[in-house]
């Protein structure tokens, strides 16, 4: 009653519950929002490193096409008359439709299709590409152009070249229509109704991920919401045929191209759209249940002189109800037990009234349960919820959920406790097997995923490492059986040592790809042996096939026992003697030490050394440095990955160590046999005291 006599209007009771859910429900929706907007922050962030990913694979397609294409030019077209059949093999080898070769002015040599006309004409005044290639003697990428013989759509890559003749330029153009590039595109992202295309300065579409026709289009035609919004910003969103696209671009290095992509908003955030659908659906079911409450709040306060009806339902909810339900003094002894709880405990009522909960109750959450109790009884809290275990009747222990409210008398003194006991058991149960079968299946999700990622390394270095020196084999091949009666001795004998050089490296290559497997797939089991590693070094020096003026110094004792795999250690020395030729500077030495329980190997070379920031990934699975010398050599990244897998296997260490005053040295720890009794340990002797320093080399 207020004032005067007069009673509250029923909205006085909602007042200040209403405030307080008007309040929540903003928080809430503000939390939605703010949710929503991160969930779909992280989706854009994913879509442009995506972009950048696939930017960087353009980026070295062009560097390395360029390059192989400056490699074969080299190697096939640096005779001072270049014959029809040179060129013709030098061009199928890249599968090009068109060609040319250009001498250093710039006057046609060589011309795939054939074309008589042309021969001697200057083609760097109408190819800008060519112009760039000759003048300048840097390699060029053109923007899509008309070709120079078919007169079809192309972009073309022009090297320049070094001969004994003076410089020459090759460029071969691939057809806009069947592009490669294209094709990558068109799986390098599965998003429904994404648009990639590449473009060159004036629009016109070098790639695109759906099919092309053989006019060029430009960028303008195919796609004009696109192009005109790449004209104001190089990302952003547009609207186009009804819908809003997302759209990021970058300019390739090395090319004058632009990669761009669209894709429609919808689909880009399919993936976050059920979240949040759900997170509305979830604040306006919280908002109704809120505004239920208000509702029940001031209804409650409205009719508190309800209070011996309510009693009465009170009494029958209790005893008909399916839940545990008891009442407790504060002491803890059951003063009232309906029928549910008596069932759950294997007891009946009358049995439970009287006893303490505490003999009920599991030790080992007793403490628990009374720390709750005392809370209540301090004043410190109303009620409590506990997850808690009861004896059974039949000497068995339930799990349950414990919900206890302490009602006072009108003084404010504890009077007893009302308490719902809910059956817990089964459903925890239920709940721990969810909960490992969900481990085990993030578990088995994440090899999947390591197991893809395997894959696609594997993929990406067989269609780059492996089929260069398979192409050159088989380059070289046909041109020793169609022109043997030709050629030369000297001629004949060069063509042999590359062909053998690049057979090394082929069977290098698959030597390592049969490791992997074998490493993936768990078999590789090492079988040491007792070796004298003075004799397996130099064994393992001359095994590589060193090219004509390489030499490798082995310095070692006498002697050097020592316990290792013979298959493996030889592929163990043949990767660093390889990297040692390969990627460092002579002199290139290799030291064998010997100590009392091991052989130390030392492999050192004179090169630039490795990056600092590259070594800790030095053992990586796939890994090159991308910086130094390694750049500028054809690798898989599978050596030192090997190395160290195999090395492990047998019990050997292996570590890089930077040599001064420049170079590297990787050091080889290889464990000697036991010792047996009334032996003498065979020690290492210094090479140079004993002069039995071994330098191999292979040519002349």
């Amino acid at each position: 009653m207020r004032a005067g006599g007069r009673p509250r209007r029923w909205w006085q009771f909602l007042a200040v519950p209403l405030a307080i859910w008007l309040m929540l429900t903003a928080g809430g929706t503000a939390a939605l929002l703010w949710a929503q907007t991160q969930s779909r922050a992280g989706m854009l962030e994913r879509f442009d490193l995506r972009m950048r990913l696939v930017g960087d694979f353009v980026t070295s397609y062009v560097a390395d096409l360029i390059e192989r294409e400056r490699l074969q030019a080299t190697a096939l077209l640096s005779d001072p008359v270049v014959s029809g059949r040179d060129f013709l093999r030098s061009v199928s080898s890249f599968g090009y439709p068109a060609a040319v070769l250009l001498d250093a002015q710039g006057r046609l040599l060589r011309a795939v299709p054939a074309d008589s006309t042309m021969i001697g004409q200057d083609l760097t005044i109408g190819y800008p590409h060519l112009r760039t290639a000759v003048r300048d003697g840097q390699p060029a990428v053109s923007p899509v152009v008309p070709s120079a013989v078919r007169r079809e759509p192309v972009v073309a890559f022009a090297v320049p070249f070094t001969t004994p003749s003076g410089r020459r330029v090759f460029s071969g153009g691939i057809a806009v229509a069947r592009s490669p590039l294209s094709a990558y595109l068109a799986t390098a992202w599965t998003l429904p109704g994404i648009r990639v295309q590449l473009t060159d300065d004036s629009g016109m579409i070098a790639a695109d991920n759906h099919a092309a026709d053989r006019a060029a289009p430009t960028l303008s035609s195919a796609n004009p919401d696109l192009a005109e919004a790449l004209t104001a910003h190089d990302q952003g969103r547009y609207s186009s045929g009804g819908r809003w696209w997302r759209y990021v671009s970058m300019r390739i290095s090395g090319a004058p191209w632009q990669l761009s992509a669209a894709v429609p908003e919808d689909a880009l955030f399919a993936s976050v759209h059920s979240n949040e659908t759900a997170g509305r659906v979830a604040v306006g079911t919280a908002a109704a249940v809120g505004l239920l409450v208000v509702v029940a709040a001031g209804r409650a306060r409205r009719h508190r002189g309800e209070l011996q009806a309510s009693e009465q339902r009170f009494r029958k909810v209790f005893d008909n109800s399916r839940i545990g339900m008891l009442i407790t003094d504060p002491g803890g002894r059951f003063l009232r037990v309906n029928p549910a709880l008596g069932q759950m405990l294997g007891c009946s009522p009358d049995e439970l009234v009287g006893r303490p909960f505490a003999e009920l109750t599991h030790p080992d959450d007793l403490a628990a349960c009374i720390a709750a109790v005392q809370s209540c009884l301090t004043g410190r809290r109303d009620g409590f919820e506990v997850h808690k275990r009861y004896l059974h009747g039949a000497g068995h222990y339930i799990e349950a959920i414990v919900t206890s409210a302490l009602l006072r008398d009108p003084n404010g003194q504890p009077q007893f406790f009302t308490t719902q006991v809910l059956d817990m058991t089964e459903r925890n149960a239920l709940e721990r097997t969810r909960v490992q079968q969900q481990a085990e299946l993030a578990q088995r999700a994440e090899q999947l995923q390591e197991a893809n990622a395997q894959m696609a390394d594997f993929l990406t270095m067989l269609t780059h490492d492996v089929r260069q020196p398979l192409t050159g084999i088989v380059a070289r091949g046909e041109l020793l059986i169609d022109e043997w009666h030709e050629l030369g001795d000297d001629d004949r004998q060069r063509y042999v040592r590359q062909m053998t050089a690049t057979g090394h490296r082929a069977d290098q290559l698959v030597e390592e790809i049969l490791t992997l497997a074998q490493l993936d797939a768990g078999a590789i089991v090492a079988r040491p042996v007792v070796l004298d590693l003075s004799q397996v070094v130099p064994e393992a020096v001359a095994a590589q096939g060193l090219a004509p003026g390489q030499t490798v110094a082995v310095l070692a004792p006498d002697q050097s026992i020592a316990l290792a795999d013979p298959a493996h250690l030889h592929l163990i020395l043949g990767n660093l003697i390889g990297n040692a030729v390969k990627y460092g500077a002579p002199p290139v030495t290799i030291r064998i030490m010997g100590h009392p329980g091991h052989v130390d190997i030392h492999v050192t070379d004179n090169g630039e050394g490795v990056p600092a920031a590259f070594v800790p990934h030095l053992f990586d699975r796939f890994a090159r440095a991308d910086s130094g010398v390694a750049i500028t050599k054809p690798g898989t990244g599978l050596g030192l990955y090997l190395v160290r897998q195999l090395a492990e296997a047998g019990g050997i260490s292996v570590a890089y160590r930077p040599h001064q005053p420049h170079g590297s040295t990787f050091v080889l720890t290889v464990p000697r046999p036991p010792r047996r009794p009334g032996t003498t340990t065979l020690s290492g002797t210094d090479p140079r005291k004993h002069g039995i320093g071994i330098t191999t080399k292979r040519g002349s």
